[in-house]
């Protein structure tokens, strides 16, 4: 049988835990679990419900099968902070303090320590077809980096998608997209890398 995926265990474990789930709605439900859109939430409870997890009667959805693998119950929640420009013009982090959260499992992170990881949304198209306006990009917190990883780097105040490469001497922000040029880093600018790329999630 196919393994479930995030959101589908995000939903067990959230019916797990609220025995009185009937009396919220799909809205609330999203939020909890950190699900942008209700109707994702509803999709996957129909889902949940054709493979035996749930059922559905005049009270709303109930769960009825509870037993998933322990790694599949191991279900960890990453805050969204904001955007992160994938151009060479933006502006700074928007909803640098939103409570949004993404569930993940450690086999998606790589680790149960999440406390240096969070994610940022994509925005522009300057790191494409690698990273997409609109993806979810897994950081995690690092000052140092590999010269072939795509790094978050908070450049003159604005938080990017980018390379670090050297380019006659000098060090650049290089993007994906060819039509893109590099951004050289002068000597005065303001840089800091805040950590790696680890993961990309695709914008449905």
């Amino acid at each position: 049988m196919k393994a479930l995926d995030i959101v589908q265990q995000a939903l067990i474990t959230f019916f797990k835990q609220n025995t009185n789930e009937e009396w919220l709605t799909l809205r609330e439900i999203s939020t909890a679990i950190g699900v942008k859109h209700p109707q994702t939430t509803l999709n996957k409870l129909n889902q949940l419900v054709q493979l035996w997890h749930f059922t559905k009667d005049s009270h709303g959805y109930r769960l009825i099968k509870e037993e998933i693998t322990p790694e599949e119950n191991d279900i960890l929640y990453i805050p969204i902070y904001g955007f992160a420009q994938c151009g060479n013009k933006g502006s700074a982090i928007v909803n640098e303090y939103s409570q949004e959260k993404m569930p993940v499992t450690t086999a998606m992170v790589g680790s149960k320590n999440i406390g240096s990881c969070f994610f940022v949304r994509a925005k522009g198209n300057s790191m494409e077809p690698k990273i997409q306006d609109g993806d979810l990009v897994l950081i995690k917190q690092q000052e140092h980096y590999d010269i072939n990883e795509y790094i978050f780097v908070i450049h003159n105040e604005l938080p990017k998608l980018k390379r670090i490469i050297k380019k006659d001497g000098q060090l650049a922000l290089e993007s994906v997209n060819r039509f893109f040029d590099d951004i050289s880093i002068e000597t005065y600018d303001k840089t800091k890398v805040i950590g790696a790329v680890k993961r990309v999630i695709k914008s449905l």
